[in-house]
């Protein structure tokens, strides 16, 4: 494959020609092509013992950004010029150092020395959770003449799996084996003080619950003493998901449920490490997955598993059904985070009716996630009758979602309906508190 710069080079001879050094102007060019010919068989015998391979890591993450590494080895002894075009899976977004707006794919290039290795590194992010399959590594090659590329494909099929997001998840859990939870900014809640089981006194600090205050040591000691609380153990956290049409809905490029899952998968995750039995249940028209509250490694395992191939369905959600196996499988008290929406009258209404019954038994919170680009709609200008139309819905279906939440409130089921930004965070915060009353 010809370059421009060889086209370049032999543009040079027709200056011999304008000015009719005829036996120049050949002799130019034919050291011309015989460089490019050179160099199309120098690279072809070279290409023979060049090595590709791509390294990324076989379980990547949701909206998390991983790093893929295409290596290219020099065996020879000339120096190599190589450009590389990697096929990332179609559901990836990617960034590459050298990126154009109008790049379709990853495109990398460096000089290869002689016997030498290079490694070529660009970023993907996952957008969809699954198994995702990167394609050939395509490869062009010259000397740094460049006056010809020759193509090379790698065949490099790599399965990667694509996991719920945990980064929030293990930073949190790294934080609660270090300092205990203190440190966190949950006070009133941190693992010691937050549960029923008395555990030891210690001096009364400024933002401790007034409640906690041992009196009796505090007269013994001539100073404020609190009282320390073990977090208890061992109870039962099962997250529901809603797997319906409520739940494809889009916010900042991932689905409700994606945020979702990342969302239960964090609590879970949390729970676990504080060894608290942890299920799940999956439902959209039915039940797709149920895993009973449990501990161990295995049960985490198949959460996760059960987390990563989750889809939303175009089917409206079977509360009644869902509802009704969790009543007749949980006989012991459990904290219920139920993750769904509220999206329009109908669907609610069906929720409340259904988590009242629930609620008389178990503890339940149902977590929705705000359209705050719907609050954001009300407060643009309006220039034209299609904006005002366009608030008029907005107003209409957030008075809908507001008289739902109020309802489930007044039926004594809690309600967290707050944005992906402030969802972990939230969400720990309720989950610590439920587990007091639990």
């Amino acid at each position: 494959m010809p370059t421009v710069r060889l086209a370049l080079a032999l543009a040079l001879g027709a200056v011999f020609w304008a000015f009719g050094l005829l036996p120049f102007a050949w002799a130019y060019n034919g050291v011309i092509l015989l460089a490019a010919l050179w160099e199309l068989f120098a690279v072809a015998r070279a290409r023979q013992s060049l090595r590709c391979e791509r390294k990324v890591s076989e379980v990547l993450e949701i909206s998390a950004q991983g790093e893929v590494n295409i290596v290219i080895t020099n065996p020879t002894n000339m120096p190599l010029v190589v450009a590389v075009k990697d096929e990332p899976p179609l559901d990836f977004r990617w960034d590459a150092p050298s990126k154009r707006p109008d790049q379709i794919l990853p495109l990398l290039g460096s000089l290869l020395p002689p016997r030498s290795q290079v490694s070529l590194r660009y970023f993907v992010t996952p957008m969809r959770r699954g198994e995702f399959r990167f394609g050939e590594v395509n490869l062009k090659l010259s000397t740094p003449l460049m006056f010809v590329w020759l193509p090379v494909r790698y065949p490099l099929p790599q399965t990667v799996r694509v996991l719920p997001n945990l980064a929030q998840a293990r930073k949190y859990a790294l934080l609660m084996r270090k300092v205990r939870m203190r440190e966190m900014g949950f006070r009133p809640i941190p693992l010691k003080g937050a549960g029923t089981e008395f555990s030891s006194l210690r001096d009364y600090l400024p933002d401790d619950d007034p409640r906690w205050i041992d009196w009796n040591a505090t007269a013994r000691r001539g100073r404020l003493v609190s009282k320390e609380f073990e977090l208890e153990r061992g109870q039962n956290i099962v997250a529901v998901l809603d797997a319906g049409r409520v739940m494809a809905t889009r916010l900042d490029g991932l689905t409700k449920l994606d945020h979702a899952v990342n969302a239960a998968a964090f609590v879970l995750y949390i729970a676990h490490n504080l060894e608290d039995r942890v299920g799940l249940m999956i439902f959209s028209d039915r039940i797709q997955r149920w895993l009973p509250p449990s501990k161990g490694v295995r049960q985490w395992e198949s959460i996760l598993e059960a987390l990563r191939q989750v889809e939303p369905q175009l089917v409206e959600a079977n509360y009644a059904g869902a509802f009704a196996h969790l009543l007749q499988n949980l006989p012991r008290r459990s904290l219920l985070l139920i993750f769904t929406d509220l999206i329009d009258p109908d669907t609610s209404e069906a929720l409340i009716t259904y988590a009242k019954m629930l609620a008389e038994k178990h503890l339940v919170l149902v977590v929705a996630l705000s359209d705050y680009e719907l609050r954001s709609l009300l407060a643009e200008p309006i220039d034209e009758p299609s904006d005002l139309y366009r608030q008029a819905a907005a107003v209409a279906v957030l008075n809908d979602r507001l008289r739902a939440v109020a309802q489930l409130r007044e039926s004594g089921v809690n309600v967290l309906d707050t944005s992906p930004e402030a969802l972990f965070n939230t969400l720990l915060e309720h989950y610590l508190l439920a587990k007091r009353r639990l």
